[in-house]
């Protein structure tokens, strides 16, 4: 018969140490945040096509820094897709009330902002929404979550890394000049990095994200 108790969730690399194995595969990953916000930044027409493309290639680089540990990290749990699930939901309901406050409700500071970003970003195609869900939330789960907060646990611990990878990808976009995408990612961020951290593995912060995503842009839009 089989066992009915609840199984404790592994943590990544189990049994192969902490960090990252394969440095130069990291920092390869790592300069290719730069090229990827510039995308973000510029959105050219086809932009999902052109960043499903890009993002393809970033998910390969992060999985060879990871190395072996990638595996671990997306060992695939039901229970982790449920929290997935679950706090992609809270996220989605807290980012609208936080929109909602901050155009229309008690100030109109964010409206023009959160138009453009709209008009820029809210295709409700198919295209757009596999692009998000299948390859580019996982790649930056993988290499955000993944690759930098594997680099930066041995020194930071569990809390510690998933806050200092939070700040850095709205540092990034801050750099690029796209200060609502920089204010949307640390919360979220951070969200994820500490799901991640408590499952120890991306499957849960993968989902989250891709949901989101979809809800945020495609489904459910804010204007």
């Amino acid at each position: 018969m089989a066992s009915t108790e609840p199984i404790s969730p592994r943590p990544p690399g189990e049994g192969r140490g902490e960090g990252i194995r394969h440095p130069g595969w990291f920092v390869a990953a790592a300069v290719a945040v730069l090229p990827w916000t510039a995308l973000v930044h510029v959105h050219p027409p086809r932009f999902f096509l052109w960043a499903a493309l890009y993002c393809a290639v970033w998910n390969v680089l992060s999985w060879k820094a990871l190395g072996e540990q990638a595996r671990a990290l997306l060992l695939p749990r039901r229970v982790d897709v449920l929290w997935g699930v679950a706090l992609a939901g809270v996220l989605y309901v807290g980012s609208r009330a936080v929109l909602w406050a901050t155009c229309g409700g008690f100030t109109d500071v964010l409206c023009e902002p959160l138009t453009a970003i709209y008009a820029t970003f809210g295709q409700g195609s198919l295209g757009a929404a596999l692009a998000l869900a299948l390859v580019i939330a996982p790649a930056e789960e993988l290499f955000w979550r993944g690759a930098v907060q594997q680099a930066l646990r041995p020194r930071l611990g569990r809390t510690g890394c998933a806050v200092v990878a939070a700040v850095l990808s709205s540092l990034v976009l801050l750099a690029f000049r796209e200060p609502l995408l920089a204010l949307a990612a640390f919360p979220t961020s951070l969200a994820w990095g500490l799901l991640a951290e408590w499952r120890r593995g991306l499957v849960a912060s993968m989902v989250s994200h891709s949901l989101w995503d979809l809800l945020i842009v495609i489904l459910f839009p804010a204007v």
